[in-house]
């Protein structure tokens, strides 16, 4: 599903609003499914976000036990954790129609 999306979160910590609306959005396409997590070491919903190629490397981490936290007319918001550098964040990402 083509959409933009916003990251909620920087390592962890919520941005404020004023930085949600300075971050450039992300132009995209969200795919969700289950798979098996070596991190988690278990099945879990998998969120990712493509821009271009399938070889192309994807602008965000990949949010693992993806969640739909909330939903609205003008979009909805996935909640996970995201690993960078082998370190696990909470990581919220407001998806909205283009």
């Amino acid at each position: 599903m083509h959409m933009l999306v916003t990251p909620m979160r920087r390592k962890g910590i919520a941005l404020t609003p004023k930085e949600r609306q300075r971050y450039p959005a992300i132009r995209g396409n969200v795919m969700v499914s289950s798979q098996n997590s070596s991190e988690l070491g278990r099945s879990v919903n998998v969120a990712s976000v493509s821009v271009g190629l399938p070889n192309d490397p994807d602008p965000l981490p990949w949010l693992l036990d993806a969640t739909l936290a909330g939903m609205a007319v003008t979009g909805f918001v996935l909640s996970g954790i995201e690993y960078i550098d082998g370190c696990a964040y909470a990581q919220s990402w407001w998806c909205r129609l283009e």
